[in-house]
């Protein structure tokens, strides 16, 4: 028995595919390079994610080293800086930490200059430079605003900072640069030179003094901790303090996985759009394919043959599309990432760059197109030869003409509906499955409501906070003079704003009397739950666990007097419930009355209704007590003011008791009509002012929702643009087929007496008969889908998304649809009728 394995010569056949439907296999390489550069973006975009929320996870960590050992001495640093394990290292030099009761929680480390070091933790200066002269310092943006530095090179700058061994100092210094950085809301540098340090603690780099910080990278960060103790242990060192990278913890890099997988999700709509689009391709010569095929079967061409070919020829289209795919897909990311990923001063698209999406996109690219064309292959390759031609013999219809015999146009017409039945049905679904997937997007992108949005995170347009405020990592300076009067007059005279509220506050020190002291301790002393108390549900919080001791001690607290007017009077009364007493307009403005907040929990924890109140030598009366919620005040206070009452006040009132300080913050409302100009004035103001002011726009806010409601669609809008694509060069395709295709049907009908303009109405009427197929389906099931279905899917989408019937796609494709079924018979039929009746009917396809 003779055996075929003759692989050979499946690739040649493939090369005459190639050379014979040169025109059908390039249009399978351009719709290749569009598959592969979706997979491409799809895969690059959710590696920018993924390495965006770790290189979060780096900023939250405050350093790009993998490891970080504090309290080495010299020869310890140059111990674990020899283990082979060990790629890189980097060393910072500590002189002490700066200590002003200003910086809040904010860790700053007052240390000797390095470059190196500086850039793995992303404090490098971006105005002046780092320290090269004997007494100049360098310092984060965060750090100057508490301080109260002044934005000038050669500022003085006065530090009271505390060494090594607990002792503290207060030293002048002169500004040479500074910075703000995403790594520095917690911790920090303070830039010195070597010789400063050196003046202010001699010994900080003798070998025995363990002042030394050591930023190790390894060659495979896995496991950190147990790699970080396992150096100590080969080195032959006693167990030192250190900490690990939170973007290689495993939960961390798994955490950042699920984050990216809704951006990864897309890829299984780029299959079956891929699919779709090269099944469709493919099936345009198929009747010419199978009967080639049935002769290659005649000849002795077997199923293992059949398959290799396919396999082959789809390698090799793959391979043409594949550059121009990767091009088209960087492109996108190119685009589209920076958009996505934002708060970085790199583009994210070429900060997240890596080889791996590429490989996944090529291998992704390749499995689709071979299911295109193998998938219809399994049946061929069990048929016969006389089985494969069969498939391409045409089927009988059902007759077509009238009781007297007649055949009117109309009725010739409706039997475009019985040919190609299953590739009309193909069309209509892709074409379905398209408008959906748009209709869908499009209603989730028009609920998203922007007012929503932004009353939900701000109550008044503008926030301007005094430098010191500018996160909730920094305590508030009242020393400060970021915002002066002469700031909040100028803002009421602008043109654009319609009113400026402001708010000050002051820390002081009072003493409770006995009936408050009872009143709070035995307010805490309550039952929380049946486990515990309401003052030990606060364990968690050593300061306010601190301050609620002192004043169950003693009755001494520090309580916050906040001046306050217009719109954050009004949060106040909207949100902070009254626990006792009402808000009486009059008696709050004579200044005789204050309002009293304590913790934000059921019943009354401060001073009540109709007690008294002492601030400096004047006497308040409490108008009443409510359950105050601090969110509104920029910053943080004191940790002495971790536990506190709260004392609200007119302004005025405000300025009586502490005269000459300045704003904490300011609520702007604007007419918003006129916010580009406003805009524009407050970022010159905010660059003229030397000491610091942080301004959060009502366009920052417009910005992220924007960017959150297109990154909601945005994937799945560009697949769902290219499915629409496809069904639309599939819709062209079915349509040109049917015309093409029956070059001697029309023959026949003109050699029977139609005319050249009927046959035009002929096959103007079978287009508007496809037209009306597809609208008949795709109008139904479009507004069943977007009344029935996409409430649901609405409600489930976002808290700040109501429900907007929008079916503009379907509005949009139907004409389109219509054009090109009116237009695309048209031109296809003047190539069809091109020569003599005779020739046309002995030509053979």
């Amino acid at each position: 028995m003779l055996a075929n394995n003759n692989l050979k010569v499946c690739w040649t056949l493939a090369r005459r595919d190639f050379c014979f439907h040169r025109v059908k296999n390039a249009v399978l390489a351009l719709a290749v390079a569009l598959v592969a550069g979706l997979y491409t973006f799809v895969f690059l975009l959710g590696g920018a994610v993924e390495g965006a929320y770790l290189l979060n996870y780096q900023y939250t960590y405050g350093s790009t080293s993998h490891i970080l050992y504090t309290g080495l001495t010299a020869h310890q640093a140059d111990l674990l800086s020899q283990h082979p394990n060990v790629k890189s290292t980097v060393r910072l030099s500590t002189v002490g930490v700066l200590s002003d009761p200003m910086m809040g929680q904010r860790l700053v480390k007052l240390a000797v200059t390095d470059q190196d070091y500086a850039e793995t933790v992303l404090s490098i200066p971006t105005t002046g430079s780092l320290p090269q002269q004997p007494g100049e310092i360098a310092l984060d943006e965060f750090t100057m605003g508490s301080l109260g530095v002044l934005k000038e090179i050669g500022a003085p700058v006065t530090l009271e900072w505390t060494d090594a061994v607990g002792q503290t100092h207060t030293d002048e210094f002169t500004l040479c640069g500074w910075w703000a950085s995403p790594t520095n809301f917690t911790e920090a540098c303070a830039w010195i030179t070597a010789d400063t340090a050196k003046t202010l603690v001699p010994d900080y780099d003798r070998e025995t003094t363990a002042n030394l910080t050591l930023g190790v990278t390894l060659h495979q960060p896995r496991n950190l901790e147990a790699q970080a103790a396992q150096l100590l242990t080969d080195q032959g060192l006693p167990e030192l303090p250190f900490t690990t990278n939170l973007a290689y913890n495993d939960a961390r890099m798994e955490a950042a996985s699920q984050q990216a997988q809704p951006y990864y999700a897309p890829a299984l709509l780029v299959l079956l759009c891929g699919f779709l689009m090269v099944f469709a391709i493919v099936q345009v010569t198929a009747r010419q394919d199978r009967t080639w095929l049935a002769g290659l079967k005649a000849l002795g061409l077997t199923p293992r043959q059949l398959r290799r070919y396919l396999l082959e020829k789809g390698i090799a289209v793959t391979a043409l599309g594949l550059i121009p795919g990767f091009l088209i897909g960087f492109g996108l990311d190119l685009a589209i990432t920076p958009r996505v990923v934002v708060g970085m001063e790199q583009n994210p698209a070429f900060y997240f760059l890596s080889w791996i999406p590429f490989v996944l996109a090529a291998l992704c690219t390749l499995g689709t197109v071979l299911l295109a064309y193998l998938l219809p292959a399994w049946r061929l390759s069990r048929m016969t030869p006389a089985q494969t031609m069969r498939e391409n013999a045409p089927r009988i219809g059902h007759s077509i003409g009238s009781d007297n015999g007649m055949v009117t146009l109309p009725r010739l017409a409706l039997r475009i509906l019985g040919q190609s039945k299953g590739r009309g049905a193909l069309a209509v679904l892709i074409m379905l499955l398209a408008v959906l997937l748009l209709t869908d997007i499009r209603m989730q992108y028009v609920s998203l409501q922007e007012d929503l949005y932004l009353s939900a995170f701000s109550p008044w347009d503008y926030s301007i906070a005094d430098a010191s405020a500018a996160t909730s990592y920094q305590r508030y300076n009242e020393r400060n003079q970021g915002i002066p009067q002469e700031m909040v007059d100028e803002l009421k005279t602008r043109p654009e704003v319609t009113s400026v509220s402001a708010l000050k506050s002051r820390e002081v020190t009072l003493t409770a009397d006995d009936t408050l002291h009872q009143r709070v301790v035995d307010y805490y002393n309550q039952p929380y739950d049946e486990t515990m108390t309401l003052k030990e549900s606060q364990a968690a919080y050593p300061d306010w666990m601190e301050g609620l001791d002192r004043f169950t001690e003693s009755g001494d607290y520090t309580a916050v007097v906040v001046g306050l007017d217009g719109a954050y009077l009004r949060y106040i009364l909207e949100y902070c419930p009254f626990t006792s007493g009402s808000f009486d307009q009059t008696a709050f403005e004579s200044g005789d009355s204050v309002i009293a907040g304590g913790v934000n929990y059921d019943g009354v924890s401060c001073l009540e209704a109709g007690e008294t109140l002492q601030l400096g030598e004047k006497t308040f009366t409490v108008m009443g007590s409510l359950m105050h919620d601090n969110t509104y005040l920029e910053g943080s206070n004191s940790p002495e003011a971790s536990f506190t009452f709260y004392y609200l006040v007119p302004l005025s009132v405000f300025d009586e008791l502490f005269p000459g300080q300045c704003y904490r913050q300011l609520a702007v409302d604007i007419d918003h009509s006129q916010q580009a100009p406003f805009e524009a004035f407050l970022n010159q103001y905010e660059q003229g002012v030397n000491r610091g002011i942080s301004i959060t726009l009502r366009s920052d806010y417009q910005e992220n929702f924007e960017n959150s409601r297109l990154n909601m669609v945005l994937i799945i809008g560009m697949v769902g643009a290219v499915l629409l694509g496809i069904a639309v060069l599939n819709f062209i395709n079915l349509l040109v087929t049917q015309t093409v295709s029956r070059r001697k049907e029309f023959a026949v009908y003109q050699s029977l007496g139609m005319t050249l303009g009927q046959l035009r109405r002929l096959v103007l009427l079978e287009g508007a008969v496809s037209a009306a197929g597809m609208a008949a389906v795709l109008i139904p099931a479009t507004l069943t889908f977007a009344l029935w279905v996409m409430p649901g899917v609405i409600a489930e989408t976002s808290w700040v998304a109501v429900y907007t019937f929008d079916v503009l796609p379907l509005w949009v494709i139907l004409p389109v649809v219509a054009v090109l079924a009116l237009a695309t018979p048209l031109l296809c039929l003047g190539f069809v009728t091109k020569g003599t009746i005779q020739e046309r009917l002995g030509t053979v396809e």
